[in-house]
């Protein structure tokens, strides 16, 4: 990751997940922020960024299937690689 320290503000509207029951479903938002937040510090802000013109993906974000129950913070951290990479 470089020196180059830069603020992100996203704002996601909303996140369904259809399918699984989320054990402890209060804390999937903070643990996505969570976990989106490490991906952006490890990985950083993908290039495409930098023009502040951000947009929503054209297409509904997908990923497997987990089991019919999980925790909070294992779905958020596949949501946050989800997320991140298809907003690049």
């Amino acid at each position: 990751m470089s020196d180059d320290v830069r603020d992100v503000e996203l704002r996601i509207g909303e996140i369904a997940v259809h399918g699984v029951e989320v054990e402890r479903p209060d804390l999937l938002g903070p643990a996505f922020e969570a976990a989106f937040s490490r991906l952006l510090h490890e990985r950083g802000v993908p290039a495409s960024w930098s023009t502040g013109e951000l947009t929503a993906p054209d297409r509904t974000l997908t990923m497997d299937r987990f089991g019919p129950t999980t925790s909070a913070e294992a779905l958020a951290e596949r949501l946050a690689r989800t997320v991140y990479e298809g907003l690049r």
